[in-house]
């Protein structure tokens, strides 16, 4: 698959409504805290709201790597796995999407990244 193609399937389920994955058993909710759409939507119920759902990170992901498997599948020559090449790409394709401002790291996850680096111990007047 073309990393076009691959970035523009990706985005399509990341912007789509954000949706996350929730486990009843455990009483938990996985949530997206990583990355949210650079540009809040701009129509449906999500109007105004950058959130990117666990379960679309997951969807795209598994998208992709179907994509890749069905592509393998109808090779004559024979057939590999392809995730370690479906991870790749999509590592890619979000390096890509934050480069070009369609995603975003979430603010939160940026000021953790921040460090100090040097100083003195004198006062700051």
């Amino acid at each position: 698959m073309k990393i076009k193609d691959a970035k523009k399937l990706i985005y399509k389920v990341l912007s789509s409504m954000p949706i996350d994955v929730v486990d009843e058993d455990e009483g938990e909710v996985w949530e997206s805290c990583n990355y949210e759409l650079f540009t809040p939507r701009d129509e449906g119920d999500y109007k105004g709201s950058r959130e990117i759902g666990a379960a679309n990170i997951i969807t795209a992901f598994n998208l992709l790597h179907q994509k890749m498997l069905i592509s393998e599948l109808s090779k004559k020559d024979g057939f590999s796995d392809c995730l370690e090449v479906a991870l790749d790409t999509f590592k890619s394709v979000m390096e890509e999407l934050e480069q070009t401002k369609m995603v975003r790291k979430r603010p939160e996850i940026q000021r953790e990244l921040f460090k100090i680096v040097g100083g003195t111990s004198s006062a700051i007047h």
